[in-house]
């Protein structure tokens, strides 16, 4: 019988959910087994999926209110999530194949960082207190660190680490197999950050605006429209004139937007 039990709770750990989508923009799929299944807000996320957004956008709320907002083209892997609140029974691994990631840290990245690892082909990163960007695609992976730092293990058996301090950005650079051809580290200007989905600092405070709406508690609606809680003070501004997210992005018409007022 105690097997049974042992079994059984097993396997319900296994099916639990470990965040869930906060907000999608566009058409996103997750990859769960053999199924494939559409995005949709307000959905689980389970260990093990596969996500994948073709030309949409999402942003996904985990339980240690870690957030992690995927770009267009991304494909992204839960590989271990483990939180336990006020234990030390925490473990994150996630893994970005391709596209644009950005994430805020939640309580495991703050508490125990060596315990949260995002994985590319190339390294393995850890956060300190951090938000922090990753653009990944065959040729190239750029980082660009916003607050706090981050520590990059290279996978190359050479026990190599660099570290990346706010304001800081780096660029490495492939070989045809795939292995390190260089990499070069720099700090950024404020005024542009060049990459495809963070053109600009305003644009990436946007951003991270709207992130840290998530990342502090905030819900969301069922259309998809981040509702305050009325614990935290403040409104939010999501630069759409007060009619929420549009599906194409922010509203031109009212630009400078996307911070507390």
């Amino acid at each position: 019988m105690y097997k049974i039990i042992l079994i059984a709770l097993i396997a319900t750990l296994a099916m639990a959910d470990v965040g869930k989508v906060a907000v999608v923009k566009g058409d996103a799929s997750i990859e769960r087994g053999v199924k494939i299944i559409k995005v949709q807000n307000n959905m689980g996320l389970l260990k093990q999926d596969v996500v994948e957004t073709a030309q949409g956008r999402m942003q996904m709320l985990f339980n240690d209110n870690t957030v992690i907002s995927l770009g267009r083209e991304s494909r992204f892997i839960i590989k271990e999530y483990l939180y336990v609140e006020d234990s030390q029974k925490v473990a994150a691994t996630f893994r970005i194949e391709k596209g644009f990631i950005k994430t805020i840290t939640g309580a495991i990245g703050k508490v125990m960082p060596e315990l949260f690892v995002l994985e590319t082909s190339n390294t393995k990163i850890t956060p300190h207190g951090t938000i922090w960007s990753v653009d990944v695609n065959d040729e190239n992976e750029k980082y660009i660190v916003l607050e706090g730092r981050i520590t990059l293990a290279f996978n190359d058996g050479l026990d190599r680490k660099v570290e990346l301090h706010a304001g800081e950005t780096a660029s490495l650079l492939k070989a045809s197999d795939g292995t390190v051809k260089s990499f070069k580290k720099s700090k950024f200007d404020k005024g542009s950050v060049n990459s495809k989905y963070e053109k600009n600092l305003e644009q990436a405070s946007a951003m991270i605006s709207e992130d840290r709406a998530v990342n502090y508690g905030r819900i969301v609606s069922s259309s998809g429209n981040l509702v305050m809680d009325p614990s935290v003070d403040g409104s939010y501004d999501d630069g759409n004139n007060g009619h929420g997210n549009d599906p194409g992005g922010v509203d031109t018409s009212n630009p400078g937007k996307g911070n507390k007022k």
